[in-house]
C-alpha cells in the first residue's frame, strides 16, 4: 500500500539581511537650502528568512548630525536648518539588522557597515559597476550587442555615451548614445597579428545641457576560435629504400603540422590511416608491424592526420609514401594446399593428372618436385618448371582407390642481391583419386544355388528368398538395384523384390493343384546405377510345397453287392475306390468299415485299409436280414 505523506518544513531565522541598493557605492546629493525633513536616499535591504523584521540605523556619523534615517523605512532625511555647504561630502555609515535574528544577546544579524556619501548641491553621475569586463569570441558577428553601460544621474537629466579606446583597436567598437549598449563594430580575427587580443576602452557619460560627465574602464577580452584548421609543412613527405627487415618500432621519418589558432585549440595530436604505422606525439612515424616489400608494389601509401584540440575539433592530412628495398624472405606459395584430382581407373601412359601453381611474391622463378627429392614418385612424374602432374610413360596399374602425393615448390633467390643465399621450399599434397569406370555388370553368383520353397496358400508378401548380385565396380557404378522381370504374356507379376535388399516376396497366393502347379519360375535382374547402367539376371524356380486342403473323394456315393449264403470267410464281396489331390501322405488313402445302426454287423466283414477291398470275416447264416447296410470310410494316411 501506498501512503502521500505531506512534510512541511519549518524556516529558521538563520540567514543575515544584505543591501540591494544600486549603483555602489551609495552616493547621493542634497540641495544647499534643504529644509529640515527632506529625503535625500533610501536604503533598501532583504532578508530571505520568512519571519525577518528589518530595521536601518546610522552606525557612524561623519556630517555632524545632519542626516537621520527612519528606521523602518530605510529613508535617509536632513535634519536641522542650516544651509549645506557646495561641492561638500557628507558621510554616513549605515547598517541594516534583522531584528528577529539573533546572534546573541546584544547582537542581531545585520549587514555589514556600507559608506553613503552625500554631496551639496551638485555631484557627476555615476556608473552602476566601477568597472565592466566583457569576453567575446573571435568569430562574434558584426553590429552585435557585447555588453550594456550605464550611469545614474543625480541631476536627473539625460545621459550620452562616448567610447574611447586606450591604445590599439580604435573604431573596433562603438556605443549607442543614449542606450549606453556597445556593439563590434567591424570584425575580429584572433590570428591577425595587427589585432590585440584585449581591447582597453573607456566609456564616458555626459548630462546634457553642459552637466557633469564621468568616465569608467570597459576591458573587452577577444578569445580565439578554432577556425583553423592544422597544416603540414608538406602535402607529400616519402621515405625511400626502408629495408622490408627492419625490426617493428624502427622510426622512419618525421611530419610536422603548424596551427594558427592558440591554446587547446593549436595543440595537435597525429593519427595514420594503415595500422603497419604508427605516429608519436611530435610526428616521429614508426613501423607497427614487419614490412613487406612484396606487396603493395613495394611501398607503402598512407594518409597521416593531424588533429587540434579545439571544439569541434578541425584536422588537417598530408600523404605518407614508403618505399621498401626487397629482400628473398617469402617462401613460394601453392595456391591451394591440397589438390584433388581425379583419374580413370582405365588411365593410360602419360594422362594429365593436375598442374600445380606456385608463386613467389619476391618474384623468384619457382622449380617443382616432389619431396624426398626427383621428378617422379611411383607412377607419377611432375615437370620441373610448369608443375604439370602425369601419369608416366610406361604400364600403369592404378590398383588403389587414392595416390597422395607431396610436391615441392623451391625459389631460386633471382629477386634481389644475394638472393639465392636463401632458398626458400614449400609443400602441397595432391591427392590422386581413381574414379571408378562401369566396365563390370552385376553378378548373381549363388544364383545356381536359389531353390526357394513357398507353401500354397501362404498369404500374399511372404518371404520367399533373399538375393544378392555384386558389381566389382566402386561407387554408383557398383550400387546395385534389383527388380522383377515380368515373362512375356503374363498379367502383372507372381513375386515382387525390394530393390535395395533383394528380399523376394510373394505377390499372390498360390495354389498348388490349381494353375499355379508344383513350380513357379522366376527371374530377378540387377542393374547398377553407371551411366550407362549394366545389369545381370538370375532365373530359378520356386516350388510350392503342398498343404492338405483337398478331402479323399469315391468314384461313386453307394456301392450294392449280392452275396451268398454260402460264401466261405475270406471272400472278396467288393472293392472300392477313392482319391486325393493332394500329394504325398496328404494325397495317401486308408480305407476302414463301419456298420449304420448294428455295430454287431461288422462281425460278418471287414475292409483292406490299402487296397479297398472288402471282404467275408464270418459265415452268413440263415437268420440275417435279408441285406445290410454299411457305411465305408476312407482317411488319409498319417
Amino acid at each position: 500500500d501506498n501512503q502521500r505523506v505531506i512534510i512541511h518544513v519549518r524556516d529558521v531565522n538563520d540567514e543575515p539581511p544584505y543591501f540591494i541598493n544600486r549603483p555602489l557605492p551609495m552616493q547621493a546629493v542634497v540641495q544647499l537650502n534643504a529644509p529640515p525633513n527632506t529625503p535625500v536616499f533610501t536604503l533598501q535591504a532583504r532578508d530571505p528568512d520568512t519571519d525577518h523584521n528589518i530595521h536601518y540605523f546610522i552606525v557612524r556619523d561623519r556630517t555632524g548630525g545632519r542626516f537621520e534615517v527612519d528606521e523602518r523605512s530605510g529613508v535617509v532625511r536632513t535634519r536641522g536648518t542650516d544651509l549645506f555647504q557646495l561641492d561638500m561630502e557628507y558621510v554616513l555609515y549605515v547598517k541594516a539588522e534583522d531584528q528577529n535574528g539573533r546572534v546573541d544577546d546584544r547582537r542581531f544579524q545585520s549587514t555589514p557597515e556600507e559608506r553613503l556619501s552625500i554631496v551639496g548641491g551638485k555631484r557627476a553621475p555615476q556608473f552602476y559597476m566601477p568597472s565592466y569586463e566583457a569576453e567575446i569570441p573571435e568569430n562574434q558577428k558584426k553590429d552585435s550587442d557585447i555588453i550594456s553601460v550605464k550611469a545614474k544621474s543625480f541631476a536627473d537629466r539625460e545621459i550620452r555615451y562616448t567610447l574611447k579606446a586606450q591604445g590599439q583597436g580604435a573604431g573596433t567598437f562603438n556605443i549607442g548614445p543614449t542606450s549606453g549598449i556597445v556593439k563590434l563594430a567591424k570584425e575580429l580575427d584572433f590570428e591577425d597579428l595587427r589585432q590585440p587580443h584585449v581591447y582597453s576602452l573607456v566609456v564616458t557619460a555626459t548630462e546634457d545641457s553642459g552637466g557633469f560627465s564621468t568616465s569608467v574602464e570597459l576591458t573587452i577580452r577577444v578569445t580565439d576560435v578554432n577556425d583553423n584548421a592544422p597544416k603540414f609543412e608538406l602535402p607529400d613527405y616519402q621515405a625511400h629504400n626502408v629495408d622490408e627487415d627492419i625490426p617493428p618500432g624502427t622510426s622512419i621519418l618525421k611530419v610536422k603540422a603548424m596551427d594558427a589558432d592558440s591554446g587547446a585549440n593549436a595543440e595537435i595530436e597525429y593519427l595514420v590511416s594503415d595500422d603497419h604505422f604508427s605516429v608519436d606525439p611530435s610526428g616521429i612515424i614508426s613501423n607497427n608491424k614487419q614490412l613487406d616489400a612484396d606487396n603493395n608494389n613495394a611501398y607503402y601509401e598512407f594518409v597521416v592526420t593531424a588533429k587540434d584540440k579545439g571544439e569541434p575539433a578541425k584536422t588537417g592530412t598530408a600523404t605518407v609514401r614508403v618505399y621498401t628495398k626487397n629482400k628473398n624472405d617469402e617462401e613460394p606459395k601453392f595456391s591451394q594446399q591440397v589438390y584433388t584430382p581425379n583419374v580413370d581407373e582405365n588411365a593410360g601412359p602419360n594422362t594429365l593428372v593436375t598442374t600445380v601453381v606456385a608463386s613467389d611474391k619476391d618474384g623468384d622463378n619457382v622449380r617443382f618436385g616432389f619431396v624426398g627429392g626427383g621428378t617422379s614418385s611411383g607412377q607419377f612424374v611432375i615437370e620441373e618448371i610448369t608443375g604439370v602432374i602425369r601419369l608416366r610413360n610406361r604400364e600403369i596399374a592404378l590398383e588403389k582407390d587414392k595416390y597422395e602425393l607431396n610436391v615441392t615448390a623451391m625459389d631460386d633467390g633471382a629477386c634481389c642481391v644475394n638472393g639465392d643465399s636463401t632458398i626458400h621450399t614449400s609443400t602441397a599434397v595432391v591427392v590422386v583419386f581413381i574414379t571408378d569406370v562401369n566396365d563390370n555388370k552385376p553378378v548373381f553368383e549363388d544364383c545356381s544355388k536359389y531353390y526357394p520353397k513357398v507353401e500354397e496358400g501362404a498369404p500374399n508378401g511372404s518371404p520367399v528368398i533373399k538375393v544378392h548380385a555384386k558389381d566389382e565396380d566402386k561407387g554408383v557404378n557398383g550400387q546395385v538395384k534389383y527388380s522383377i522381370v515380368q515373362q512375356p504374356n503374363q498379367k502383372g507379376t507372381k513375386f515382387t523384390v525390394d530393390e535395395e535388399t533383394g528380399e523376394v516376396s510373394t505377390n499372390k497366393v498360390f495354389d498348388r493343384e490349381g494353375d499355379d502347379g508344383k513350380f513357379v519360375s522366376v527371374t530377378v535382374k540387377a542393374t547398377d546405377q553407371g551411366e550407362p547402367s549394366l545389369e545381370g539376371v538370375c532365373s530359378f524356380t520356386v516350388e510350392i510345397t503342398d498343404v492338405n486342403d483337398n478331402p479323399p473323394l469315391f468314384d461313386r456315393q453307394k456301392y450294392v453287392e449280392n452275396v451268398k449264403q454260402d460264401a466261405s470267410i475270406g471272400t472278396n464281396i467288393l472293392r472300392v475306390s477313392a482319391s486325393d489331390e493332394d500329394a504325398d501322405n496328404n494325397g495317401a488313402i486308408v480305407y476302414s468299415l463301419n456298420a449304420g445302426s448294428n455295430i454287431q454287423d461288422l462281425e460278418y466283414f471287414e475292409i483292406q485299409p490299402e487296397s479297398g477291398w472288402i471282404v467275408l470275416k464270418k459265415p452268413l447264416d440263415g437268420c440275417i436280414p435279408v441285406s445290410k447296410v454299411y457305411t465305408i470310410f476312407c482317411r488319409q494316411r498319417l
